[in-house]
């Protein structure tokens, strides 16, 4: 999935991040969801919603709380759809923090296509310490923060 985020930007102090998305109508996870009308299916949105927020959550974890850890979606307190988006899609996403502790971080996220808000909801991101076995996929998220920010 982090393969349709385009550009991220973050503002830990604000408690605040903006992502923007791309999801082709000719991806293979599309091929059944619907044929001749892809339609996005409501878990890669939240997916989608859940990078933008993890990333939130992490710097800030960095910035505000001064640790270090690693995001990981650990509970959907809300998530309303509001309307089906069908495929090729930009999405815009927005996530705010509500609540952080050194646990988890709580974020409000909204989810807009054309200006229309397409899902609202909140997210619990769960703050973990890494251990070495992450290494590799550490680097990978890096990797992409930076093209994303880049393109920002």
């Amino acid at each position: 999935m982090f393969e349709f985020v385009n550009a991220i930007n973050i503002d830990a102090e604000e408690g605040r991040a903006a992502g923007e998305a791309f999801v082709p109508a000719e991806h293979p996870l599309f091929a059944d969801h619907f044929p001749d009308k892809p339609l996005l299916p409501g878990s890669l949105i939240l997916e989608l919603a859940a990078q933008v927020s993890g990333l939130l959550a992490e710097e800030h974890a960095k910035t505000q709380l001064r640790i270090e850890r690693w995001a990981l979606l650990g509970m959907v307190r809300d998530a309303r759809f509001l309307r089906p988006v069908f495929l090729p899609a930009t999405l815009d996403i927005i996530a705010e923090i509500v609540r952080s502790q050194t646990s988890n971080v709580n974020t409000a996220v909204t989810v807009t296509v054309n200006g229309e808000r397409i899902m609202q909801g909140e997210l619990v991101m769960m703050l973990l310490e890494s251990v070495p076995e992450w290494s590799a996929a550490i680097d990978a998220r890096n990797d992409r923060l930076a093209r994303w920010s880049k393109a920002s």
